[in-house]
């Protein structure tokens, strides 16, 4: 079942967009639904405004498959929502 959510983002501190815990895999797809600014993408330790693993351009998504337990997180180039929809999410543990 697909789980859907709008995550607040700021450029202060990056936001975990998958469980906590550890996780058997699953399909994450991204959203930017704002018409300025940028959403980052990457690990805990590492993504920033300026140090990122991906962009998200305004207006446009991608979408991934996660490995199980892999954590993605994100942060924004200002204060703004990010569309999120993960699927295929087979536990939670």
């Amino acid at each position: 079942m697909a789980q859907h959510s709008i995550v607040e983002l700021t450029s202060a501190t990056p936001v975990r967009l998958t469980p906590n815990g550890k996780h058997g895999g699953m399909d994450i797809t991204l959203q930017n639904v704002n018409d300025t600014g940028y959403i980052y993408l990457g690990g805990d330790d590492t993504v920033s405004s300026t140090n990122y693993g991906f962009r998200i351009m305004p207006n446009h998504s991608i979408s991934f498959e996660l490995p199980s337990a892999d954590a993605l997180y994100a942060i924004g180039s200002t204060t703004m929502n990010l569309a999120v929809m993960q699927t295929g999410l087979e536990s939670q543990n």
